[in-house]
């Protein structure tokens, strides 16, 4: 290796040999040798970019490490916010929303600070990036736009070492015409589209033009152009020459063949993002509907066993996604809108003369605010904390009662004669055959088949030997209810007993809760037990667990 060769020149080639993976690495191990000889440590951090941004994981996140505290001892305040924002993209590239997020938001207060547009408008790239996995498509479109527009106008500007202005404009331009496509702007693609192949044909970027070909295909599914999908997405995948996996045309093609007619080639596509998500435990959001369509595929074809196979890892895709990215959502609307509002007040506030007289009100104003929600929230635990306890002391007093009527019955039950007024109330309906009915339904109620998510008024009186019409009326007289209403209170009373009496139940959500007593939904199982208990069933349990 030439000893002689500048940074830049070493840069150079290493971007050259992208396809080359040997030759590339035996490069950057060369540039983090002679940055370490020199003790040059911008030169040192841009290597174990290189490094972070062309290993795998865990190797890049360590290679990330590495060139933030290289950063850090630099004392260099644009490498260390890049070297923030370096690892902020590794850390997002691994799916690890949270960490990513945190040293982006790093990276654009720093940039703000020190007036580094390159590094705040790769930031504003980042955050769009983070709101497009949220869907939040509209947002991220005028983060983009912002971003494209600096880096295009700075793409003459190529020399400067450490940055790329050429590479992320394309990587802006790739992702706004992304966005547009979830927003059906497809005259806006059009030209956007016609922008980035001019702009790779003129300047010899071959490796970039399967990213804009595969856009084509995603615009052409969303317009439901399934065959031009196809065709684009395909030419896509045969025309990559590198080292990642590239789910989005696995998916797209996946969806264009489901909409075909293909549907066994469709599954076959959408089972290499189940292999992919077999593999890493993760799979971004947006490919959620595929487990949908296996599922509905194997349904459709009898295969039970690979339809439960795809429900469970729906399953828990989705407690992943509610846990995940309900949180990075409140995160983005915290950390980084409200801070350019802040921001924005900031420098408005500091035109106006009574800048403390407004302050002050606006602290006044918050602090009533505070308290006024405070106290709501206190009141709201209060009430709750009074139903929960109300709830307990009725369940107790109904067990109670429940054993006294079972020992009364055990001592009667010799001497006990059929009741003919009792079992009389409904006219034209034989007492001895409502007592069968009723004998039935104590069967049905003591060997909890009210479990069953399929059960129906329909097929529960045919069970009994009975009509639906008969059978709504022995409920409705004899159980003080609707039939819609029996079942669901069953179930809840069975869910509701063994939270009192199995912690296990206490540690699951309300989605596995619903399962279990045969709801269709937590929504619908929710509904119930609110209706019943005037209470959340999430509050119930936290309560429940507090007084273990």
């Amino acid at each position: 290796m030439n000893s002689n060769l500048s940074n830049e020149e070493i840069e150079k080639k290493i971007d050259e040999s992208s396809s080359n993976p040997t030759k590339m690495w035996e490069l950057i191990n060369f540039y983090i040798s002679k940055s370490k000889k020199n003790k040059d440590k911008e030169a040192l951090f841009y290597a174990y970019r290189y490094a972070s941004n062309t290993s795998k994981y865990p190797l890049n996140i360590k290679y990330a490490d590495s060139a933030l505290i290289t950063g850090q001892k630099s004392e260099i305040k644009k490498i260390l916010l890049d070297a923030y924002l370096n690892r902020g993209n590794i850390n997002m590239s691994e799916e690890f929303y949270q960490k990513a997020l945190d040293d982006i938001l790093v990276a654009n207060k720093l940039s703000q600070e020190s007036g580094n547009d390159y590094i705040f408008n790769k930031t504003i790239y980042y955050i769009a990036q983070n709101k497009i996995y949220l869907g939040q498509y509209e947002d991220a479109n005028r983060e983009l736009e912002t971003c494209l527009k600096f880096f295009k106008d700075n793409l003459k500007n190529k020399s400067s070492l450490g940055k790329n202005y050429e590479m992320y404009y394309i990587y802006s331009l790739m992702s706004l015409i992304d966005s547009n496509t979830k927003l059906s702007k497809f005259k806006e693609n059009k030209i956007l589209l016609k922008e980035a192949f001019e702009y790779i044909d003129k300047n010899k970027l071959e490796k970039y033009l399967p990213y804009f070909i595969s856009s084509v295909g995603t615009n052409a599914y969303y317009n439901k152009d399934y065959e031009t999908a196809i065709k684009k997405l395909s030419e896509a995948v045969r025309l990559y020459n590198d080292q990642w996996q590239h789910n989005t045309e696995v998916f797209y093609l996946g969806l264009s063949y489901w909409h075909t007619g293909k549907k066994k080639l469709a599954v076959k596509y959408l089972e290499e993002l189940d292999k992919h998500y077999s593999k890493t435990k993760k799979l971004d959001p947006q490919f959620r509907s595929a487990y949908e369509i296996l599922i509905k595929y194997y349904k459709s074809t009898g295969n039970t066993e690979k339809q439960l196979e795809y429900i469970n890892k729906l399953m828990t895709l989705d407690r992943s996604y509610e846990k995940n990215y309900k949180s990075l959502y409140q995160r983005i609307a915290k950390e980084y809108d409200t801070k350019k509002l802040v921001a924005e007040k900031n420098r408005i506030e500091s035109k106006l003369k009574n800048q403390r007289i407004i302050f002050i009100t606006l602290f006044i104003i918050l602090l009533v605010i505070s308290v006024f929600f405070g106290f709501r929230i206190y009141k709201e635990k209060q009430n709750y904390k009074k139903r929960f306890e109300e709830i307990i002391d009725q369940l107790n007093q109904e067990s109670s009662t429940e054993e006294k009527l079972m020992v009364d019955s055990t001592e009667k039950v010799e001497d006990q004669k059929f009741d003919y007024d009792f079992y009389n109330k409904i006219p034209g309906l034989n007492p001895l055959f409502v007592e069968n009915i009723l004998k039935q339904l104590d069967i049905f109620e003591k060997e909890n088949k009210f479990l069953d998510s399929q059960i129906s008024q329909k097929s529960l009186s045919e069970d009994l030997g009975t009509n639906s019409t008969y059978f709504s009326k022995i409920i409705n007289t004899y159980k003080g209810k609707n039939f819609t209403l029996y079942i669901s209170d069953l179930r809840l009373d069975y869910i509701i007993d063994h939270l009192r009496n199995d912690v296990k139940y206490l540690n699951m959500d309300v989605k596995e809760l619903a399962t279990i007593a045969g709801f269709s939904s937590a929504e619908n199982f929710s509904d119930h037990f609110r209706r019943k208990f005037d209470l959340k069933p999430s509050v119930f349990m936290k309560m429940m667990k507090s007084k273990l």
